[in-house]
């Protein structure tokens, strides 16, 4: 099957070996002797075929529908609601937000008059000022990035958040897989969706630290794909390089 994105996690284990050693009479001989190293586990997110990406999509649908007659809010009517008491935001975030918006768009648009040019033809001040402009860019992205953060979190306990992290959990269950030497084998192992789920919370209660950390590092990188969409394991890479720059400042 085709892999969207592939990762390694060291385990220690206990592994035989040969290793030289002496015997009584000063002889150099190989003995086989028990030692504990760290032996690589490779694992793999498949690439969805177009028919999961329908069940995906179908299975949202119902996990939606189930949290509304549930009596969960749903994101238009709790933007509504906000709407009519003057929005999410106060009047200072709201003014800071378009200033940025527009600081941004100001930027983006004097650089698309410098990325049109080829680059061969460009001048050493255009180039030189696209650098700046980039450099620019980034605290206003940043500075816009947490304004939506600030806003998504307000619509974290509507219907549409739920499903999506339904589904996420459901790709979570499909996507994931063990490369066992060449042998391409389901994570949560054969079955239904049930029994998929069950071995989930088996290995998400933390009685095997290992499997526990290789679920985690799962869910990271299929959300990861499931916001971003990175087609392969170069996008993969770099969108990960970017998360993990955005953290360390």
């Amino acid at each position: 099957m085709k892999r969207l994105y592939e990762f390694t996690l060291d385990k220690k284990e206990k592994v035989t070996k040969k290793v030289q050693d002496t015997n009584k009479d000063g002889e150099e001989i190989m003995v086989e002797k028990t030692v504990e190293e760290n032996v690589p586990h490779k694992y793999f997110i498949r690439r969805p075929s177009r028919t999961m990406l329908d069940d995906a999509e179908l299975y949202y649908g119902v996990q939606l529908a189930e949290s509304i007659r549930a009596g969960m809010i749903t994101r238009p009517l709790l933007s509504k609601r906000y709407s009519n008491d003057g929005g999410i935001m106060n009047d200072i975030q709201q003014k800071a937000l378009t200033e940025t918006s527009e600081k941004i768009k100001k930027l983006y648009e004097e650089q698309e008059k410098i990325i049109v040019i080829d680059e061969k033809k460009r001048t050493a001040a255009q180039k030189k000022r696209l650098k700046q402009l980039e450099k620019d860019a980034e605290p206003l992205l940043d500075l816009l990035k947490r304004y939506n953060m600030a806003e998504e979190s307000i619509y974290e306990d509507t219907a549409e958040s739920r499903a999506r992290n339904k589904t996420i959990l459901w790709w979570l269950l499909n996507l994931s897989y063990e490369d066992s030497d060449g042998a391409e084998k389901p994570f949560f192992g054969e079955g239904s969706f049930e029994d998929k789920l069950d071995k989930y919370d088996e290995f998400d209660e933390g009685q095997d630290p290992f499997l526990t950390n290789a679920t985690a590092e799962f869910m990271y990188n299929i959300s990861l794909w499931y916001f971003a969409k990175p087609k392969d394991q170069e996008e993969f890479e770099k969108v990960r390089d970017n998360i993990n720059n955005t953290d360390e400042e």
